[in-house]
């Protein structure tokens, strides 16, 4: 019985952990208007909050150096 109420916990810690990044992009493509030079922002494979606070970091710093978000996926 322990191991099943253990089994079922993990799950739902797994389920409510995925389900919080539902929403986010995980590759950011932006551009540079002036140059036309293409860059992406990913969040690594693991994709843990550090990685897509990172991702989220990168694509402002791009912005501040004048690219644009050109797509999501």
């Amino acid at each position: 019985m322990k191991w099943f109420v253990l089994i079922i916990f993990s799950f739902a810690l797994l389920i409510g952990g995925c389900a919080s990044f539902a929403g986010k992009s995980k590759n950011v493509i932006l551009q540079n208007p002036k140059t036309m030079e293409f860059v992406n922002c990913e969040v690594d494979r693991w994709g843990t909050t550090v990685s897509y606070e990172s991702n989220e970091q990168c694509v402002r710093e791009y912005q501040a150096k004048g690219y644009r978000v050109w797509g999501e996926r």
